[in-house]
């Protein structure tokens, strides 16, 4: 049975080949026994680094230059002494010092990005080299040599190569090197290969191994034999920002009934040995993991001398100590959702998509419970799906939305979605047409008759049957600029007969691109549009606020024992710098309501127990929330 780890740590140990002494301080011992009085149960720890050294006695790699013992095996033995599982750290796609000794295994890159090439802070390797022999020859040397509870394979993300190895596979599967996008999906096949081999053979010498293959998408490692998720993000580094995590974990969720870790980091970037990032960022990045279903994981260094500095380890013992005082609200417990963004693409585009992104942020700031649902998981359940802006339909997808709605499910659209793929024609349910496009800028009509701006491109749109709710009007002026004028200035004009919100029994549709504008402009306009279109298709949703901040995130979860648990925090990421958003401080919330659509009879703040004012409306327990910082965590019995 594969295990599932609740406190976790992962150790980078990158160790350069020109280091001397390594692990002069290492007392394994004493460093697992701490681990374990602070209730830890779970470190990932490499045993081969991306400087392609062995911290084990290996026989096929190369134990690093300046170590003069078997520190991981020194490691596991002291873990699995005091209860603590070892999962055993590969880096899959860079190797400097076994690519410096054997040039045939490195990449031929076609990719400029200086990280993923041949430089002198990288050498990456390809998996079509004999370099995969290698490495999955030491994964079962280590498998065979040490009780560890599974493997962690990185950097597997798919780099475009043409190296000899990769041109004659390419040659003999018909595949022209000139062609970049063949060569790209040829090599994120070939990572995925690699990766199905690894899971061969490591789970033919133990079947109940944990494996994730870090930089392969989550439904392709998952059916390539990976058996847990580990979602990795610090929100200061470049391409991570505090909407990943509620984005991931709301897909991941729905994948499948696997543990999921949420790995964060006490330093600000990958590399970083002296960063110590606000000890409430880190504890508001793990409760919004539990929040969503994943179990805590810390990373950090492990310094060459292998003494972790104290500073950092009373910063990690801290914070697990603050969630283990309220783990009963934590195990087990199963994210509630009546909604769900549907955006059938691929991993890569969930990640980058800015249309979802700007759903992500106006459903969040409703205090909507959603999930993030592609063609593998299961729609029944929810009684609104969410299509942002882009979700052309394909046939599978078509399939599946006519039985969805058949069965009393509820659409709400915007831009193209709902047309199918390479058309621009809407399935029968929205029961709309397209007449042109609509002019640049175009305004709507709100409820109070003022023409309020879009900031997005949109659609003109038609229908004899559908209600609309909102109206769009011109511009006196189009964004034009004829050699004469250049017409910046574009008051609106005349309202025109086409909707911006169109509304049947099954449908509310946006002519626009709305979540694409609000990511663009946070137009607070927007968001009210979209919740008076929530409000028409899904009057009783799970979660009801009443002033509430819209900064402050919501999230209801299910516990084992029937009771149910929300838990509110409030933060404001701060963007400090150009490349990154901070947290530095919780902020206090003044008293408002929740509403909880339950059958539940009490509430109570957590851990103290303390009972709140509730009553009851209709379906609703109605919670008066007392003022609180950070973080409050509302009980339902």
């Amino acid at each position: 049975m594969v295990y599932s780890p609740q406190y976790a740590l992962f150790y980078d140990f990158h160790t350069s080949p020109m280091l001397k002494n390594i692990g002069k301080n290492f007392n394994a011992d004493a460093f697992a026994a701490r681990l374990a009085a602070n209730k830890i149960d779970f470190i990932s720890f490499p045993v081969r680094c991306n400087q392609g050294m062995a911290y084990y006695d290996t026989k096929i790699g190369i134990r690093h230059y300046g170590l003069e013992f078997d520190l991981f095996g020194k490691l596991v033995k002291a873990c699995n002494k005091y209860g603590i599982k070892v999962n055993a750290y590969f880096n899959g796609g860079i190797s400097m010092e076994e690519s410096r000794l054997h040039p045939d295994w490195q990449e031929v890159p076609t990719d400029k990005r200086p990280i993923y090439s041949v430089n002198p802070f990288s050498r990456t390797v390809c998996g079509n080299t004999p370099y995969r022999r290698h490495l999955i020859a030491m994964a079962c040397e280590v498998a065979e040599k040490y009780d560890v509870a599974g493997f962690f394979v990185d950097c597997l993300a798919g780099r475009s190569c043409r190296c000899e190895c990769c041109l004659k596979k390419m040659k003999a599967e018909g595949i022209d090197p000139a062609n970049e996008e063949a060569v790209t999906e040829f090599a994120l096949r070939r990572n995925r290969e690699l990766a199905k081999e690894f899971a061969d053979a490591v789970k033919a010498i133990n079947p109940d191994y944990l494996l994730y293959f870090n930089g392969i998408g989550y439904e392709n490692q998952l059916a390539l034999g990976g058996t847990y998720l580990d979602f990795e993000c610090i929100p200061t580094k470049l391409g991570c920002d505090y909407d990943y995590l509620p984005l991931m974990s709301r897909y991941m969720r729905t994948l499948g009934d696997h543990p999921r870790l949420n790995m964060t980091g006490r330093f600000n970037l990958w590399g970083d040995f002296g960063g110590l990032r606000s000890e409430k960022a880190i504890r508001q990045e793990l409760v919004t993991g539990l929040a969503n279903g994943m179990r805590p994981n810390i990373g950090d260094h492990m310094p060459p001398e292998c003494e972790v500095p104290e500073k950092v380890m009373q910063q990690t013992e801290r914070l697990f100590a603050y969630l283990q005082e309220r783990e009963e609200f934590y195990t087990g417990a199963v994210p509630q959702s009546d909604m769900a963004i549907l955006f059938p693409k691929s991993h890569q585009e969930i990640y980058l998509a800015r249309e979802l992104r700007g759903a992500l942020r106006i459903l969040c700031d409703l205090h909507c419970q959603f999930d993030v649902v592609t063609l593998a998981a299961d729609w029944s359940k929810y009684k609104v799906l969410v299509l942002p802006d882009s979700v052309k339909i394909s046939p599978e997808v078509e399939k599946r939305l006519h039985e969805y709605i058949a069965k009393g499910g509820k659409i709400i659209s915007s831009g193209d979605s709902g047309m199918k793929v390479n058309s621009e024609e809407f399935l029968n349910e929205w029961d709309l047409t397209v007449v042109g496009n609509a002019p640049d800028p175009t305004y709507f009509v709100d409820k109070d008759g003022m023409k309020m701006s879009i900031y997005a491109a949109g659609k003109l749109l038609e229908s004899p049957n559908n209600k609309t709710v909102y109206q769009l009007a011109e511009p006196l002026i189009e964004h034009i600029f004829d050699g004469i004028y250049p017409e910046y200035y574009n008051p609106p004009g005349s309202v025109i007969d086409h909707p911006f919100l169109s509304v049947n029994d099954k449908v509310a549709h946006f002519s626009f691109n709305i979540f694409n504008g609000f990511k663009e402009y946070a137009a607070a306009s927007l968001r009210d549009a979209f919740a008076d279109a929530l409000e028409i298709m899904h009057p009783d949703r799970l979660i009801k606020t009443e002033n509430l901040p819209k900064f402050v995130r919501v999230y209801l979860t299910g516990l084992p024992s029937g009771r149910e648990v929300v838990h509110i925090t409030a933060h404001i990421p701060e963007k400090r710098t150009d490349g990154c958003e901070v947290i530095e401080d919780d902020l206090t919330v003044l008293p408002s309501k929740i509403y909880v659509k339950t059958d539940k009879t009490a509430a109570f703040s957590e851990p103290e127990h303390t009972a709140l004012q509730i009553e009851r409306q209709g379906g609703y327990l109605v919670i008066n929330v007392p003022q609180f910082t950070g973080y409050e965590l509302i009980s339902l019995d």
